[in-house]
């Protein structure tokens, strides 16, 4: 056994996927293959959330789950995870559970939040928090349908930017009626906080 571990790790598979479990926030999380890994510089997306607060959260394109598991339990939030893998929303049930938080604390809904009407239906609702950890690639079509989700007092987090894209980031929320609140570089990566633009 030991072997084939070392065999995995040579060819290159992340630790993380080996062990098949990880720590985020000081909580532990199942991982697989179907979702990113959870990485520790997206805690500071959790830390942003928790200072900010609130009661009811989305979290979209959720992977692994770790992001809305870990504001359920430290923050209090009622949170819906949103995905387009069936897989990813499986293994966010599975850390919702290891985590306690069951299911009266949370709602998962499958499908393209981008272009499937019946997933924005499921969905439906204004949120307290909407938050998105992925690529700018994403982002920038989410940056469409956020406002949906949001009502005058909300917030729309979302990180996971490369620093070179963030400028098309920017761009596309302020297009689509959000105003930028703040913006934060950790190395490569950045944060940007949004809100409905003020009319």
């Amino acid at each position: 056994v030991l072997e084939e571990l070392v065999s995995r790790r040579k060819s290159g598979e992340p630790l993380q996927y080996i062990l098949g479990k990880w720590e985020f926030m000081g909580l532990p999380f199942y991982t697989r293959p179907c979702a990113l890994i959870p990485r520790q510089d997206t805690e500071t997306l959790c830390e942003e959330a928790l200072s900010i607060g609130g009661k009811t959260l989305l979290d979209l394109c959720c992977g692994t789950g770790c992001i809305g598991v870990s504001l359920a339990k430290l923050g209090g939030f009622e949170v819906t995870f949103g995905d387009i893998s069936p897989d990813c929303l499986a293994l966010a049930r599975e850390n919702a559970a290891i985590n306690q938080i069951f299911s009266d604390r949370f709602t998962a809904v499958t499908g393209d939040v981008i272009g499937d009407r019946a997933m924005m239906e499921s969905l439906k609702g204004h949120y307290d928090v909407v938050l998105a950890n992925i690529v700018a690639d994403v982002i920038i079509p989410l940056s469409r349908v956020v406002p949906e989700f949001l009502q005058e007092d909300s917030i729309f987090i979302c990180s996971g930017i490369l620093n070179t894209r963030l400028p098309e980031v920017l761009d596309a929320l302020e297009k689509n009626g959000l105003q930028i609140l703040s913006t934060e570089q950790q190395e490569d990566w950045c944060r940007v906080t949004a809100a409905l633009l003020e009319t």
